[in-house]
């Protein structure tokens, strides 16, 4: 079976279990090992008989997606693919190349005339396979460019060339925010101190990429895939913050798990989580004061004392436990107005169980001084519920 003739059933039956698989939240490749996470509801308009070149367009949004797939090619770069393939479309373009996900990639605003004028973005990355390049063009046209640049940036910053380096700052977010330095934080939680580094870039970058997700997700408020949209958004945010709090997560394992080892021999994950709850419990709550803001603190912004909401705190939580191979999970409900964090860890208490795969998660409310297990029975509709998972397909 040829590559398209896989990719073609995917394409009728949107099954996903071939090469080349599209749904309604990411694009993958089995044979290429990469990914594409980009925003609900783009369409395939057209392809190649070859499976190696695509090209997306989105139904609300003025906006088109070019995925090219070149293979062996040998002695070049990325930097050259990109500027071989924008020659070709008589584009006017500004090349840079830049490290990411321990490759060298190439980047590119770039403007062109094809039956109007348009403007957008390229990027261009080695994939796992030796002599092979992933390469997106993301463009709107040129009188709406400015508007939809934000959607642009979001769409390539979802590419991933290693499933090994899924969970770090995207190919984007890395170009515009290169690292500065080391510099250094200091915690207590269950009164240890722990003492971690992070860049000094970090709270900037990790800041862009939730204005940048939030000015995306503020497109579907009225979008039939308005819930898919919001757990995308937190999709985005989590993938960034976890690459930069590994330290943190590792010197935080290192000086508390032995602790509850020690205190609960038959349990230390939940006694090492009720560490974590009961810490971020203390934190200083904190919205955004302006109704255009995402309301949203970063999570290296919280371990550094800026104020912020239960989502920050929950998904600070699911990122130390899932880091240690604790699957944890948001959950978020507009009803609500809330959201909360959920381990996969036997002990008593209220639960939540996942669909996908059966597994019961015991809720972590993160605003008040309780333990896992325990939420307000004012919550407890399980349907009201949104789950957000952030295992890696």
């Amino acid at each position: 079976m040829t590559r398209l003739s896989k990719f073609s059933f995917i394409f009728v039956f949107l099954l996903l279990s071939c090469i080349f698989s599209l749904n309604a939240e990411s694009i993958s490749d089995k044979d290429f090992k990469f990914s594409l996470d980009i925003p609900e509801g783009f369409q395939i308009d057209s392809y190649t008989e070859d499976g190696m070149s695509y090209i997306f367009s989105h139904p609300n949004i003025p906006v088109t997606l070019v995925l090219r797939i070149y293979n062996n090619l040998d002695k070049t770069d990325s930097s050259s693919v990109l500027k071989n393939t924008l020659s070709k479309l008589s584009a006017k373009s500004d090349i840079d190349s830049f490290y990411w996900s321990k490759k060298t990639c190439a980047i590119s605003s770039f403007s062109m005339t094809i039956d109007q004028n348009y403007k957008g973005w390229a990027i261009c990355a080695p994939s796992l396979i030796e002599g092979s390049y992933i390469n997106l063009m993301c463009y709107a046209p040129s009188d709406k460019e400015a508007a939809c640049e934000q959607f642009i940036m979001s769409t390539l910053n979802g590419l991933c060339i290693n499933p090994d380096y899924y969970y770090v700052p995207g190919i984007i977010t890395s170009y515009a925010f290169p690292s500065q330095g080391k510099t250094q934080n200091k915690v207590t939680i269950n009164n240890k101190t722990i003492i971690s580094q992070i860049d000094k870039a970090d709270i900037e970058a990790s800041n862009f990429v939730i204005e940048l997700e939030y000015s995306v997700l503020k497109l579907y408020a009225k979008h039939a895939l308005w819930k898919e949209a919001w757990q995308r958004y937190y999709k985005m945010i989590y993938r960034d913050a976890f690459g930069r709090l590994e330290d943190f997560s590792e010197k935080t394992f290192e000086a508390l798990y032995p602790l509850a080892e020690k205190e609960n021999p038959s349990n230390p994950d939940i006694t090492y989580a009720q560490y974590l709850l009961s810490w971020v419990q203390t934190f200083n709550y904190q919205r955004a004061g302006n109704i255009n803001d995402s309301d949203f603190t970063s999570p290296l912004a919280a371990i550094c004392g800026q104020g912020n909401d239960c989502d920050s705190r929950s998904m600070l939580l699911s990122i130390l436990l899932n880091s240690i191979d604790v699957e944890s999970i948001l959950l978020f409900s507009i009803d609500y107005s809330h959201a909360m964090a959920a381990t996969n860890i036997k002990a008593p208490g209220q639960t939540y169980k996942l669909e996908e795969n059966q597994k019961e998660y015991i809720f972590g409310e993160t605003t008040d001084n309780v333990t896992w297990g325990m939420i307000v029975q004012d919550q407890s509709d399980r349907s009201k519920w949104i789950p957000v998972t952030f295992f890696q397909e």
